[in-house]
């Protein structure tokens, strides 16, 4: 346990005091001093009232330059105050820290020094055969280089075998170490042990013991270092840091570096501070008066002993004349400069109560039309770079902002009928065939024959994957609206799912009487083959086997939505040896039709939200979501996703997905 306690708050007196009340009144009867304010309040609100603009600035400028002059010097002298009390503290903050730091450091070479001694084997050695002039000649030379140093080495029963500095004549010696704090405990625990001890007449005595262990690593003694707290310590906190301190057995003054001091050594301590710091064992803070009337703020600290108690204390001091000089000069600076600030400021506010009085009259024109809704007119003013100016400046952009804001809201509220008309054109053509077809079946099922119930069946598939895929995209938009979109990642036959779309977009072939065709090619140098029908079995891939079914149904039915009836829809399936999210290879699959195709300058929006090209709102209805969603599902898979396409020669869309 460390012999200085640790720092905390000041320790502080406080009283209580109970509760102060004044004369009694009647319930229900305001005081005079209240009818008084509330008369002087009505009679200057219907002064002022009746002023105008400019002499209202003047006064309350004038008002609040004698308030802000007030309280600035009231907030300045706090302050000052303030600063005076932090220096102090700061500085006994470093003295504190300073002498805290040195004892721990005195101690940490004790430590050390021990630790080169105890570790010797020869030490070991001359203990157990209680060889006194080795063990002299270990010790000898360590109090030569520090004076303050008194080595003992004794052995495991604790008996002194040696020590140095040899004990003067007619000195009464210890014959037993175990009298020390610590030295017990270190051979118990086989580490070193600090302790503070009280030495006969009052002394304050740091020891360090550390055990010698023998060959079979048992200990076969103890070496102790001893070293004083006193005059010599307290001059060196004076050397580092230029602050005063005092050392202090229990209440008795040991040593001090204080001009006059507190008294001389073995005077005792205020009882305050013998009762906070002795008594409680915490830090305690006062202001002393020297002899001379010299000021100094101390603060005093706690030394603890072995087990915890509080058997000495330290103290650092602060002069307090020097920081209060400070002060003085400060004052006398800061008060004159203060009075003239005010006079200036008091001429300064008259007259700009003249110059703001025009412009703010103006503005406040502005902001009536304003409110009328005139967004249209420009703020006057807006070109003078002062306060009023930049005021100006900012109701003017705000005015644009709001005219700009309502043209957006206008254009948006288009765009969002456009929208709505698009999509229940979209629901409207499928669910009109499917009212249309149910109706005609519902009245002649049992006349039709079967290829005509097959025919209108195919109808309402066509119009069922119409309305799936358009709510399917709708939805999806919202997700990625909401930031919900999400894939699952897994091996995935590529060829599966492109069969899987064409099945689902079947409908939409038939009614045009398209077809299509799969070409899947090696990698350069290999083969190629090309089939109407199934693709085969051999390109895996990585992604989400349903988002990925969705991507091609999109891009299938567009290729059937935009292409001439009778087209030929190509699919072709190529490996690349271009790296996709960290992989090896990839796969580019891309869908060709001969529709009208889509001009140069619109192919780079033609993958955003409801973006439609001129050429594919002439050919078909649409949301223009489909390619939005391809994008969004092939990026989240890692890959990459383009168009290739010349007016009126058709278009290819084309993916690229990382080979599993």
């Amino acid at each position: 346990m460390s012999p200085i306690a640790s720092l905390g708050g000041t320790d502080r007196e406080t009283g209580r005091s109970g509760d102060v009340h004044g004369p009694e009144r009647m319930p229900g009867r305001p005081s005079l001093i209240a009818i008084w304010a509330t008369s002087v309040w009505k009679r200057t609100a219907r002064g002022t009232g009746a002023l105008g603009l400019r002499t209202k600035l003047a006064v309350f400028s004038v008002a609040l330059v004698v308030i802000g002059a007030g309280g600035s010097a009231a907030a300045g002298w706090q302050i000052l105050d303030g600063l005076v009390e932090q220096a102090s503290n700061e500085r006994l903050n470093i003295a504190t820290f300073t002498f805290a730091s040195m004892y721990q450091q005195r101690v940490a070479e004790a430590e050390f020094v021990l630790r080169q001694l105890s570790e010797r084997p020869q030490s070991a050695d001359a203990i157990e055969t209680r060889n006194v002039a080795s063990l002299m000649s270990i010790i000898d030379p360590v109090p030569t280089l520090r004076p303050y140093y008194s080595l003992i080495i004794a052995d495991a029963s604790g008996v002194i075998l040696a020590r140095s500095p040899k004990p003067r004549p007619r000195t009464v010696v210890d014959t037993r170490i175990f009298g020390i704090p610590g030295a017990a405990e270190a051979l118990e625990t086989g580490t070193a042990v600090s302790a503070l001890t009280v030495m006969p007449e009052c002394q304050l005595m740091m020891s360090v013991s550390a055990p010698v262990l023998g060959s079979d690593r048992l200990p076969v003694g103890v070496i102790q270092v001893r070293f004083p707290l006193d005059e010599e310590f307290v001059r060196q906190v004076k050397t580092d840091t230029g602050l005063d301190s005092s050392i202090y057995c229990g209440d008795r003054l040991l040593a001090t570096t204080l001009p006059g001091g507190t008294g001389a050594p073995g005077a005792r301590a205020p009882a305050d501070v013998t009762r906070a710091v002795i008594g409680r064992g915490t830090k305690y803070e006062a202001t002393l008066v020297l002899p001379g009337g010299r000021e100094y703020r101390a603060r005093w600290v706690p030394l603890v002993d072995f087990e915890g108690r509080a058997i000495g204390m330290y103290g650092v001091g602060n002069p307090m004349q020097s920081i209060l000089d400070a002060r003085a000069q400060i004052l006398g600076v800061y008060v004159p400069v203060m009075g003239a600030v005010a006079i200036a400021a008091l001429v300064l506010a008259s007259l700009g109560s003249v110059v703001l009085s025009v412009p703010l009259r103006r503005l406040a024109i502005s902001a009536e039309r304003m409110s009328s809704g005139d967004f249209v007119t420009p703020i006057p003013g807006a070109s003078s770079r002062d306060e009023v100016g930049r005021l100006a400046e900012q109701m003017d952009e705000m005015r644009a902002s709001i005219a700009s804001t309502y043209s957006k809201l206008q254009e948006l509220n288009t765009l969002k009928d456009e929208y709505l008309f698009s999509v229940a054109h979209e629901i409207r053509t499928p669910l009109s065939s499917l009212v249309a077809i149910v109706e005609v079946m519902t009245d002649d099922l049992g006349h039709m024959p079967v290829a005509e119930v097959r025919a209108n069946i195919g109808r309402v598939a066509r119009a069922v994957v119409r309305l799936h895929t358009l709510v399917e995209n709708v939805l999806d938009a919202g997700s990625l609206r909401a930031g919900r979109f999400s894939v699952r990642m897994g091996r995935v036959n590529l060829e599966d799912v492109i069969d899987q779309a064409l099945a689902t977009v079947a409908p939409l072939f038939e009614e045009k009487g398209q077809v299509s065709r799969i070409v899947v090619s090696d990698p350069p140098g290999g083969s190629s083959r090309d089939t109407t029908t199934a693709a085969g079995h051999g390109t895996l891939v990585w992604g989400d086997e349903r988002r990925l079914g969705q991507v091609f149904a999109n891009l299938l039915s567009n290729a059937s939505k935009y292409g001439p009836g009778g087209d030929t829809v190509t699919i072709c399936l190529a490996r690349e040896g271009s790296s996709v999210s960290g992989r090896s290879s990839t796969v580019r699959v891309s869908v060709s039709d001969n529709g009208p195709g889509i001009p140069f300058p619109e192919q780079a929006a033609v993958f955003e939200r409801h973006f439609r090209a001129s050429s594919a709102v002439l050919a078909a209805p649409g949301t223009g979501l489909g390619l939005a969603i391809t994008r969004a599902i092939i990026e989240a898979h890692g890959g990459q996703v383009g168009i290739d396409s010349d007016h009126g020669r058709g278009t290819t869309v084309w993916v690229t997905l990382g080979e599993a």
